[in-house]
């Protein structure tokens, strides 16, 4: 999800999954690794779900990086930083490619495509499938979505959360607005 500390300041074996599980649970938040560019796409898919607890009806074509995250659906209720981030974390495990890639910025999916194409990952080249993989490997891992939240720093171009998750990593989640909405910044990273 972010920019990490160096590789070499860690073994490689010990902490690829965890710093994938990291990845796709800050990544979007961002926090473990970063992404390369995916080719633009002219033709950018809107959902908005019926409601944020039930899942989204699979669209007609494949999301892309500039999807918007779903509407809320309480009118004029705008989301907070926490609820867009436990959003994007929910979407990104089940796996809903359309949700979780929408509460991501561009920037951020890209540096974690690039990151894990360059870690070997194969058949990562675009959102969707960097959270279809991730899904899958947190799933076949048995880890748990549990996540605790503070937020650090308010500033008036981004909400910054400390994120712990369940299994130890850590970072930090740069939320930036989006409208009345939250995305996760390109700036999060992983701390621990």
């Amino acid at each position: 999800m972010t920019p990490a500390a160096p590789h070499g300041a860690r073994p490689r074996a010990a902490r690829r999954p965890r710093s994938l599980a990291l990845l796709v649970a800050l990544v979007v938040a961002a926090t473990t690794a970063c992404t390369a560019p995916a080719p633009p796409d002219d033709a950018t898919t809107t959902t908005t779900p019926t409601s944020r607890t039930s899942p989204s009806e699979p669209a007609a074509t494949e999301p892309t990086e500039t999807e918007e995250p779903p509407a809320s659906d309480d009118a004029g209720a705008a989301e907070s930083p926490e609820e867009a981030f436990r959003a994007w974390l929910a979407a990104s495990r089940a796996p809903d490619v359309e949700v979780a890639c929408g509460y991501m910025e561009p920037a951020l999916v890209d540096r974690m495509v690039a990151e894990m194409t360059a870690q070997g990952w194969p058949g990562i080249t675009d959102c969707a499938s960097m959270v279809t993989t991730t899904a899958a490997l947190y799933a076949a891992l048995g880890s748990v979505a549990d996540v605790e939240i503070q937020v650090r720093e308010e500033r008036p171009d981004a909400v910054v959360l400390g994120v712990v998750y369940a299994s130890g990593s850590c970072g930090s989640a740069v939320m930036v607005p989006d409208g009345t909405r939250w995305r996760i910044g390109e700036q999060s990273q992983e701390e621990c």
